[in-house]
């Protein structure tokens, strides 16, 4: 898929953040992060990674994209990466345990 690297640059810099924040945000290298902002080649995958990060649609990401969601912060459709739906899991069952001993613990 060919993604617009001026796009996924500017997001990148609206958000303060370096080429390695965002892969590592994404679950990404930082070539690959380098590979798209250079020359735009991706996967699906990649594209659906960075648009999860971007919390835009994957669409909005691609060459001659229509630029209605672009960087605006309205909620939209997208697919959310592996990494993101694991550390939310891991999160709320650490939760679930931290919750459980307090309660054993106030008894």
């Amino acid at each position: 898929m060919q993604l617009d690297t001026s796009k996924i640059r500017h997001l990148r810099q609206h958000k303060a953040w370096t080429q390695q924040q965002l892969a590592d945000i994404c679950g990404l290298s930082l070539r690959t992060i380098q590979r798209v902002e250079l020359h735009g080649s991706a996967s699906l995958e990649t594209g659906r990674s960075l648009a999860a990060a971007f919390d835009t649609e994957y669409t909005a990401l691609l060459v001659n994209a229509k630029p209605d969601n672009y960087g605006s912060n309205e909620p939209s459709s997208f697919s959310y990466s592996p990494n993101l739906i694991l550390i939310s899991v891991g999160m709320f069952v650490f939760g679930v345990l931290v919750g459980a001993l307090a309660m054993l613990l106030l008894r």
